[in-house]
């Protein structure tokens, strides 16, 4: 590409942020930009066959920045313009998926280092599907996964709209097989963020973890892809980082002039907390939900719905708590539309907390 036709690709790229953005951002936009020039210089001076090959590698920082422009994006506080949209939306995001998939353990786990980084690949007819990384904190599993494809490929690995449209072209995402030693999962969930698709990338996790699951172990994946009958099958290393703790409780309450005996298990984690909550003899109606807070009364924001597995029993997630609470307060209620939740005071359970994480039941 010459320097000139670079420099008018960038400038309309540039016309078509918001004029309104951060000076912190556009210092950071303008930097992004030299850096594109720096890596484009050395490339004009190349023989012809060089600046072949590097090409993939070219394209492959094109989509990167692009993944950066757009993570600045969502995290400020203005529209994206239809135009720059537009422009986004046929880029297909590389990676970052845990920060992009808008989960506030996934991205906790990116900052600190709680993930782990792997590389195991599988590759046949021109693909390649890379495990890139990895998260276990003893009550989900989160993997990223992500496709190299042919050139001249249409279509990213993964895109929702596609896939509901049925027009998804050959080699995107078809379907996923996934296997634990000894153990069993409720939910298997597969996406990226409607904000980041198309993408090359995309989030496998499984959630509501059972049986006898080792602490290291090797996690079987298998992935298929339109148009390709041979699976893509491989083995991911997994390890369980520190900090998880299981909490269990069991009274019996008083309510409506009814005996209730409840019984929960909580676990906690840096990333994730996770409430299975049982009441012997009741039903849980749809609408009776639970909400988890922390010895000062703050309550956790809770992600995915209720799960209903027999009567009487139902499971929950939620974000991590910022600190170790000193107890978890469990506060049943019961859902009334647009007069909000009606708290039920004599069901509340009232669980300790150890100071030491490793003091709780695992």
């Amino acid at each position: 590409m010459a320097h000139n036709e670079l420099d008018k690709n960038l400038i309309e790229c540039r016309n078509k942020l918001p004029d309104h953005i951060t000076a912190t951002m556009r210092s950071r936009l303008d930097e992004t930009y030299r850096m594109i020039r720096e890596m484009e210089k050395p490339m004009d001076k190349l023989p012809s066959e060089t600046i072949k090959k590097r090409k993939p590698l070219r394209k492959g920082l094109v989509i990167a920045v692009a993944a950066a422009i757009l993570g600045l994006l969502i995290l400020s506080p203005v529209l994206i313009p239809p135009t720059m949209a537009e422009s986004l939306n046929k880029l297909p995001i590389v990676g970052n998926i845990f920060k992009l998939a808008g989960d506030l353990g996934l991205q906790k786990a990116e900052e600190e280092g709680l993930t782990t980084t792997v590389n195991e690949s599988a590759s046949h007819d021109g693909f390649t599907i890379t495990a890139t990384k990895v998260s276990y904190d003893g009550i989900r599993i989160a993997l990223e996964l992500t496709r190299t494809a042919p050139e001249g490929t249409e279509g990213a690995l993964y895109h929702l709209r596609s896939i509901m449209n049925d027009t998804a072209k050959k080699g995107s995402f078809e379907n996923i097989q996934v296997w634990l030693p000894s153990g069993h999962y409720g939910r298997l969930s597969l996406g990226t963020n409607l904000v980041t698709e198309p993408s090359e990338s995309v989030l496998v996790q499984l959630n509501d973890l059972s049986g006898d699951i080792p602490d290291q172990f090797d996690l079987t994946v298998k992935m298929g892809l339109k148009g390709y009958k041979r699976p893509f099958e491989l083995k991911v290393p997994v390890v369980k980082m520190a900090g998880h703790t299981v909490l269990t409780s069991e009274e019996t309450k008083i309510y409506q002039g009814e005996s209730w005996k409840i019984a929960a298990k909580i676990d906690i984690s840096p990333i994730t907390t996770h409430l299975v909550i049982n009441i012997a003899d009741k039903y849980l109606q749809e609408e009776m939900g639970f909400d988890l807070a922390d010895h000062e009364g703050n309550v956790l924001e809770s992600h995915g719905g209720h799960v209903y597995h027999l009567e009487g029993e139902a499971a929950k997630s939620y974000d991590a708590f910022p600190t170790r609470p000193k107890s978890i307060t469990v506060k049943p209620y019961l859902d009334r539309g647009m007069q909000g939740k009606q708290y039920i005071p004599e069901l509340e359970l009232v669980v300790p907390v150890p100071e030491n994480p490793e003091d709780g039941s695992k």
